[in-house]
């Protein structure tokens, strides 16, 4: 697995659905100003084109909420992946001496396990 390749398109899974959202919120406004009857404007068409361009803004930006939560969820599977191997690869340095230090006492491969405990800070 490549984790940049991984990165990358997460990343551009945020900006899609950036984009989404921008443009839902955009188009919603040029539809309120191109549909807005300048000429002869009533009560009754102004609340009529304001809720068609809310709901029109509404819509962009439930459209691109998925893509900004999916790639934010890569990018956080990603980030844990990087931190649990820094984790084990310092248990593993830090286990490695006392299982050396038992295995030149003189016992088998076999016998020798981890205490299970977490070594102190």
């Amino acid at each position: 697995m490549n984790p940049r390749f991984t990165r990358f398109w997460a990343r551009i899974l945020v900006v899609v659905g950036l984009a989404l959202a921008a443009s839902g919120v955009f188009l919603a406004a040029v539809a309120l100003v191109i549909d807005m009857p300048w000429g002869s404007i009533t009560g009754h068409a102004v609340a009529e084109v304001t809720l068609v361009a809310f709901f029109l803004a509404v819509s962009g930006v439930l459209a691109g909420v998925p893509f900004i939560v999916l790639g934010q969820v890569v990018l956080v599977f990603l980030d844990m992946h990087d931190l649990l191997t820094r984790i084990v690869g310092r248990l593993e340095a830090d286990a490695s001496p006392r299982i050396a230090g038992r295995l030149e006492a003189g016992a088998s491969p076999q016998a020798v396990r981890p205490t299970g405990e977490l070594p102190a800070p």
